[in-house]
């Protein structure tokens, strides 16, 4: 059955949906393997792609709606975070991972650099290593916070881009975004012995939700997310779909 028809069953839910769209600010996690990252981000972002390959990355996207510049033209900032293993499956050191992925970022004229998240009992560490500068679009100046994370094996690169000119719109945004970035570990949640076991776990857990939305009860439907963004996490590209859709629902 395509996501489409499933979710179009569905629309009449998003009162239903948990997430309290109208808050000022909403939680977010997000999670591969056992290495996970919470942040805040106001309601004004959404998410607009989740992709894994259930194995190696994973990938988010979140935007906001159109900003006007004061001559009418219309940008859409963009926050992405990237979960990647190692290439050869060693662990990463944070400040070559860091120097390293800057292939990621169009920083040109750095403006400043920061960290986040000390951690104890370590002098001068800290979990996130950032940067924010800013590049040239042809007339345009673009301005970009480019920051890395390491845990063992697994590397994190967040992007946020947006057009200078409309910053300003944005910037108490971003600040809520650092303020409340952080990493965290979880214990593995599932027994997969091989890529076949992951594929059968993934539809397993996409199933469920499929049923659990049937039901239309408010706590069904959370646990139906949780599910989906879990099945997604293992790889399933119609859960990754059918979160993301219907995480924004009612907007």
């Amino acid at each position: 059955m395509k996501s489409s028809r499933i979710l179009f069953g569905y629309l009449t839910l998003s009162l239903l949906v948990s997430v309290n769209l109208d808050a000022e600010s909403i939680p977010w996690r997000s999670c591969f393997h056992t290495n996970c990252i919470s942040f805040d981000l106001p309601s004004q972002w959404f998410l607009t792609e989740r992709r894994s390959n259930g194995f190696t990355t994973k990938f988010d996207h979140f935007k906001t709606k159109a900003l006007k510049e004061e001559s009418g033209r219309e940008i859409i900032p963009a926050l992405v975070i990237l979960f990647k293993e190692s290439e050869n499956k060693l662990s990463l050191n944070p400040i070559l991972f860091h120097a390293e992925s800057k292939r990621f970022s169009l920083i040109t004229n750095l403006r400043q650099s920061f960290t986040l998240q000390k951690i104890p009992n370590v002098e001068n560490g800290y979990k996130f290593l950032g940067m924010f500068g800013s590049f040239k679009d042809k007339e345009d100046t673009i301005v970009q916070h480019y920051i890395t994370a390491t845990e063992e094996e697994f590397g994190f690169t967040i992007l946020i881009t947006c057009y200078e000119s409309v910053y300003p719109q944005i910037e108490k945004d971003i600040q809520v975004f650092l303020d409340s970035l952080s990493f965290d570990k979880r214990p593995y949640p599932w027994k997969i012995q091989n890529q076949e076991t992951q594929i059968s776990k993934a539809k397993e857990l996409e199933l469920s939700a499929l049923n659990r939305l049937k039901t239309k009860k408010s706590e069904e439907i959370t646990l139906a997310l949780h599910e989906l963004s879990d099945s997604c996490e293992l790889g399933s590209v119609t859960a990754c779909e059918m979160f993301t859709t219907l995480m924004n629902l009612g907007r």
